[in-house]
């Protein structure tokens, strides 16, 4: 079988976890990764340039998906450079409504939203829609923590979880230690009360989302997509 081909963008804590993961799989080969300043002293398995080589690099290599886990300044920047018709992964946090919005006039490219790429926290917001609707007068609380030096709070999957109930619901965010992703749904009424929790143990779960994401988006029409997408069965097929 043909390995698929994949660029990322973005090597910090979390990138590297994810490149070496689809480094080390057999269907999928890392043709390139991009750091924001590569040095002497950078030592890598696969190729890393710097981000002033990503055109040079997409038309040597030609990934089937690019995937991003920099930031939302950088993927405003990258999103720039992309030839028509690319696979782009979005995987960075941290956007606002307006910047999503100028994601989405991106026509000409294949763009997946993804700003928690985990198979099990997307069931999570799943399970969320079934409740929202069984239990439509419950008092919702949500509570999500992360490592200490998580820039944006709440997180974007929190907000999407939010999103689901026809409610203002309170967002308790607590950043510590190494904690890589718990999220956590109180739903409670009169006289009893469902907690729904998801948690990453560690980062390797993001790769493997990458690289299911990567699979659904490849073959996929130019639009905006949005990570719940690619675990709705038969939806959206090109």
């Amino acid at each position: 079988m043909k390995k698929i081909k994949i660029g990322l963008l973005g090597l910090g804590k979390t990138g590297k976890v994810v490149a070496n993961n689809i480094h080390l799989d057999e269907d999928f080969e890392l043709v390139f990764a991009i750091k924001n300043k590569v040095t002497e002293y950078d030592k890598f398995d696969f190729k890393v340039k710097s981000k002033k080589h990503l055109n040079k690099l997409i038309n040597q290599f030609k990934p089937d998906v690019l995937v991003d886990f920099s930031t939302a300044e950088a993927v405003l920047s990258n999103i720039d450079k992309l030839p028509k018709k690319t696979a782009y992964i979005i995987a960075a946090t941290g956007f606002n409504d307006s910047q999503i919005q100028k994601i989405q006039e991106y026509e000409s490219l294949k763009i997946l939203y993804a700003p928690n790429i985990s198979d099990g926290v997307n069931l999570l917001i799943e399970a969320c829609k079934l409740f929202s609707k069984a239990w439509d007068t419950a008092d919702v609380e949500i509570i999500e923590q992360h490592f200490k030096n998580k820039k944006d709070l709440p997180s974007g999957t929190a907000k999407k979880i939010e999103n689901v109930f026809n409610q203002d619901v309170p967002i308790h965010s607590i950043r510590a230690g190494e904690i890589v992703s718990i999220h956590e749904v109180i739903l409670a009424i009169n006289n009893q009360k469902i907690t729904l929790t998801h948690e990453s143990f560690n980062k390797e779960v993001f790769g493997e989302g990458a690289k299911k994401a990567a699979v659904w988006l490849m073959n996929k029409k130019c639009g905006f997509y949005e990570i719940d997408e690619v675990y709705q069965n038969n939806k959206n097929e090109p």
